[in-house]
C-alpha cells in the first residue's frame, strides 16, 4: 500500500510539473501572439494613412494631400524596417531578420 501511495504521489508531482510547463508555454505563446498583432496593427495603420493620401491625390483634394506628413511616413517606414515601435522586419532582439 505504501509503495502504491509513493508511486501515485510521484505521478501526481510529475503531472503537476508538466501542467506548469504547459501553462508557461501557453503564456509565452499568448504574449508572442499579442506582439504579432501589435506589429500588424502598426503596419495596417501606416498603409491606411498612405491610402488616404493617395485617394486625396486622385481626387485632386489639395487640403487633405497637404495634411499628409511625408517625413512622419518615412520615419514610420524606417522604424518598421529597424523593428522599432513593435513593428517591422527585425527579430525580437532588434536585429534584422535574414
Amino acid at each position: 500500500m505504501r509503495e502504491e501511495t509513493r508511486r501515485m504521489t510521484e505521478l501526481l508531482r510529475s503531472l503537476q510539473a508538466a501542467l506548469r510547463e504547459k501553462a508557461e508555454e501557453y503564456e509565452m505563446l499568448k504574449k508572442k501572439k499579442q506582439r504579432m498583432v501589435a506589429k500588424e496593427a502598426v503596419k495596417l495603420k501606416m498603409v491606411d494613412d498612405f491610402m488616404l493620401f493617395l485617394d486625396a491625390i486622385d481626387e485632386n483634394d489639395g487640403t487633405n494631400a497637404l495634411n499628409f506628413d511625408e517625413k512622419a511616413m518615412m520615419n514610420s517606414i524606417l522604424n518598421l524596417m529597424k523593428g522599432g515601435d513593435n513593428g517591422g522586419f527585425a527579430a525580437d532582439d532588434g536585429k534584422k531578420e535574414a
